[in-house]
């Protein structure tokens, strides 16, 4: 059988259409799972983002979900900029970022406009030799630490949505039918 007899162009333009779409770099809201080890203990969550075009930064919308060291702990419903949070000297403005690995960390999340009680977040600054550093504070029910941040101790993930597996699936399906299709002929 010749390569041509082999292929059914209609079909074949199809999956060529879902696979550029699917596949196509876009900035895009994702749900991720957070994970950060301190000296005080370990903080996880569920943060609501914006994955950019780098596939690595996420320009954080909300945090839900909180614990610390595996119990419950206080909502953070607002979340800024640590580092404009600094330079302001208190006012929570700026977008907060995170990223899949670790890098340009900008974050700041508080259970309170004045960031006075309930926190934890992600600072740049400078360590004791004037080197520019990447830290981690955090107060309240979240442990009273300020510490250089630790990469190992540090995950971002990302959870897969119901459509992106449903898609992956569908097109999987399409896939087994056109081998069934050409095994019967």
């Amino acid at each position: 059988m010749s390569l041509k007899k082999s292929f059914n162009k209609p079909l074949t333009v199809a999956l060529a259409t879902v696979a550029t779409a699917t596949l196509a770099p876009v900035a895009s809201a994702a749900t991720f799972n957070f994970s950060y080890t301190s000296s005080a203990g370990t903080i996880t969550a569920t943060v609501d983002g914006t994955l950019q075009l780098d596939n690595n930064t996420v320009f954080v919308s909300s945090i839900s979900n909180t614990t610390f060291n595996g119990s419950p702990a206080p909502a953070l419903p607002f979340i800024g900029s640590f580092d404009a949070f600094n330079l302001s000297g208190g006012s929570l403005t700026g977008q907060a970022v995170l990223s899949l690995d670790g890098s340009g960390l900008d974050f700041i999340a508080c259970d309170n406009t004045a960031c006075d009680n309930d926190l934890f977040g992600f600072f740049t600054g400078n360590d004791i030799a004037g080197n520019v550093a990447t830290g981690f504070a955090s107060e309240g029910s979240y442990g009273s630490t300020v510490e250089l941040f630790v990469l190992a101790n540090y995950s971002l993930t990302t959870v897969p949505e119901p459509a992106t597996v449903l898609g992956l699936l569908s097109v999987a399906g399409v896939g087994l039918l056109c081998k069934g299709r050409k095994l019967e002929g």
